[in-house]
């Protein structure tokens, strides 16, 4: 690897295992030679008007967020006025983002740096495989889906902002609660870190700098906190819509302008014959259909990470939320297609030529085709920094936000609001200056930790996925989930670094490992807890988190939960689609023989005669009956979405139950009439009566 393709490996997870055993398998199989390419001075003077006026306008687009706030902010309630008031408006833009705004952030939080740089540069060496990140997105796409229209629901009556709010009210335990913060926070970090990296190598590869020059990175980092000071989510969501904008763009003009100049897969370039790369159309072996499986699962981590559920609470209305799972669902088609395209089009454009990062080669070979290609290419380049941006702004204020949420505000009780505005910022500003030491500082370690982000975070989504719908039977003691949750958590970074290390053992993913750990340590120590007839075994004092900003002592149930969602229409509660859904995912492998079709005798012009394999519009016929697969999955996950009601946030339809009555926030008593414990109701004397939280305890 060089050095853009070593510090974008482990961006946005990327299985370096697999891409280990694709070095082997694929790029010495054909024994490309490149040489050293970088933009000429043409192609650098574009760029050096193009950036300068994307940068002007994500200024813009931050002063815009900034005056949002500043205006809601002068329209709201002096009595809203507080601490947390400050924490609404600052980290989830006061529960306001208009539609719009809401799916160009999702989209551009979704779709990072990776999906425009890192896709063809992993499709240039590992091929059609590179292909495995359509399902991996509608993956993602799925476990996003099942879990925020319950999380949003339930947000509106419990006054939810942090992505650990519910964890904490509906389990009422400080272990299980930083538990799940540190499996959380430390991936965060590591993709935060990630991106300055990224920043580093695509800069000095683009103008040709040294390699150990930082300015670029250091600037961007700059003043991204800034704009994150002054505004918030607001500025984040903003400037997220225009990177969006500039990605789709980029995506659109890549594919129309190489398919017009170069053909499809169905032109000559791709024939298999004399492809540089026919090892491409080969069926992978077991080991890497069963790794394409288990990369894809691992993305439904995406339900538990933390600027995903900012989102969900940050949206003005539900139907901006339908509306952007519907974009996130067909947008891997548009993105990941393109990428793949990109890749494998660059392996018969670079013969003869070496390079660190493909996917510039690819750029740098469109903008000399002609006038129209040049215009392409830098709005392309543009696009691809644009996305790595919007992946840094919103790591930053996502774990600024948690750490204000779960560290800093629980010891600064009934602050003011001018005080949190200080201290969020210092917070903002530690996360980013630790994020870029890691960067700066990394010797290839944060690479390796990288590749596993994702499997750490999938350690959080067991927790999330019993809090929100397993019912009592089911559902294990609050330490018992924390202990199973840190140890699938370990195990993940273990097998990381040291199975599948070995050069035979990468084809398992680290993160499914982890999950299956971390299931089968809660199910045996539940069942040790109960055949030990401790089930009702209480936790200490210590233990129970304050609940005052959810509405007080009044615990979540199952039965509670399900009373909620009684008339909605939730697709993790229907068999046949998650069913569907899983079976599919299965059947969309390849299955058949590993490294079939053989490629024969190799000719005098290095082409393969003899090698035939079964193609369909160009592509492999395996590669065929994955895009079928998922476009089986697409289907059925619009077919869900478009049954979930738009109008989710009307909770008219429960006024007729006061336990659904959006609860006050309370400092010390709590205005309620019911309430519902063990899954039981229990009546008030009167509808306005106040009990203190030690009563309710005692009740």
């Amino acid at each position: 690897h060089g050095r853009v393709g070593d510090s974008l490996d482990g961006l946005l997870g990327l299985d370096t295992h697999a891409l280990r055993c694709a070095q082997h398998t694929t790029v010495c199989a054909h024994q490309l030679k490149y040489r050293d390419m970088v933009l000429n001075d043409d192609q650098k003077l574009g760029l050096y008007v193009a950036l300068p006026l994307y940068f002007t306008m994500f200024g813009i687009m931050g002063i815009l967020g900034w005056r949002t706030k500043a205006k809601r902010a002068s329209s709201q309630p002096k009595e809203d006025l507080d601490g947390e008031g400050e924490m609404v408006s600052h980290f989830v833009a006061g529960k306001s983002l208009g539609s719009f705004v809401t799916v160009m952030t999702i989209f551009a939080s979704l779709f990072s740096g990776y999906t425009m740089v890192g896709v063809p540069n992993e499709a240039f060496k590992d091929g059609y495989k590179a292909l495995r990140w359509i399902p991996s997105k509608l993956f993602m796409a799925f476990g996003y889906m099942c879990t925020s229209p319950r999380l949003r629901r339930i947000s509106l009556i419990r006054h939810y902002h942090s992505p650990l709010d519910f964890i904490t009210d509906r389990f009422r335990s400080q272990f299980l609660r930083y538990s799940i913060f540190v499996i959380l926070l430390v991936p965060s970090i590591i993709y935060l870190a990630a991106q300055p990296i990224t920043l580093k190598g695509n800069f000095n590869d683009l103008f040709g700098l040294e390699d150990n020059n930082v300015i670029a990175p250091v600037a961007i980092c700059a003043f991204i906190l800034v704009l994150e000071w002054i505004g918030g989510l607001n500025v984040v969501a903003y400037t997220d819509s225009a990177q969006g904008i500039l990605m789709i763009l980029a995506f659109v003009l890549m594919s129309s302008t190489l398919c017009h100049l170069y053909g499809g897969w169905g032109s000559d370039i791709f024939n298999p014959k004399t492809y540089p790369a026919p090892t491409f159309f080969q069926v992978p072996s077991t080991e890497d259909q069963v790794a394409m499986w288990s990369f894809s699962l691992q993305w439904i981590s995406f339900a538990a990470l933390p600027h995903f559920q900012q989102r969900t609470y940050a949206s003005g209305e539900f139907k901006s939320m339908k509306l952007a799972y519907f974009v996130i669902s067909l947008a891997p088609w548009l993105t990941m297609l393109v990428g793949v395209f990109s890749g494998t089009l660059g392996v018969y454009l670079l013969q003869g030529q070496e390079t660190s990062n493909p996917f510039t080669g690819v750029v740098a070979e469109l903008m000399s085709a002609s006038g129209f290609g040049y215009v392409a290419g830098l709005l392309i380049l543009v696009g691809s920094v644009a996305a790595i941006i919007s992946t840094a702004d919103s790591l930053l204020i996502a774990t600024t936000h948690m750490v204000m949420s779960e560290v800093v505000n629980p010891a600064m009780k009934n602050a003011s609001h001018a005080r949190v505005s200080f201290v969020s910022k210092v917070v903002s500003f530690t996360v980013m200056a630790l994020g870029l030491v890691i960067a700066l500082t990394d010797d290839g370690a944060l690479s390796d930790l990288a590749a596993v982000q994702n499997g750490m975070c999938l350690q959080a989504v067991p927790t999330l996925l019993i809090g929100l719908f397993f019912a009592p039977r089911y559902t294990p003691h609050a330490w018992i989930i924390a202990v199973g949750a840190l140890a699938g958590f370990i195990t993940t970074v273990v097998i990381n670094y040291t199975w599948n290390e070995k050069e035979d053992n990468y084809f398992f993913n680290a993160g499914v490992w982890g999950l299956c750990h971390n299931i089968g340590i809660m199910f045996t120590l539940e069942m040790a807890l109960r055949l030990c007839r401790a089930s009702e075994w209480r936790a200490p004092k210590w233990d129970v988190p304050n609940t005052d900003n959810f509405g007080g002592d009044m615990p979540i149930t199952y039965d509670w939960l399900n009373g909620l969602m009684r008339n909605v229409r939730e697709p993790f509660k229907s068999e046949w689609f998650v069913g569907l859904f899983v079976i599919t995912s299965i059947l969309l492998l390849p299955g058949n023989s590993a490294g079939l079709p053989e490629l024969g005798e190799q000719a005098a012009d290095g082409s393969y005669p003899d090698f035939t394999p079964t193609t369909v519009g160009g592509l492999p016929d395996w590669i065929f009956k994955l895009l079928m697969g998922s476009v089986v999955l697409t289907i059925s996950l619009i077919w869900a979405i478009y049954h979930l009601p738009s109008n989710l946030d009307d909770l008219s339809d429960l006024n007729d139950d006061s336990e659904y009555v959006p609860q006050k926030k309370s400092k010390g008593s709590l205005p309620i009439s019911k309430t519902s414990t063990n899954s039981k109701n229990t009546s008030l004397s009167s509808p306005t009566d106040v009990i203190s939280p030690d009563k309710i305890r005692e009740v």
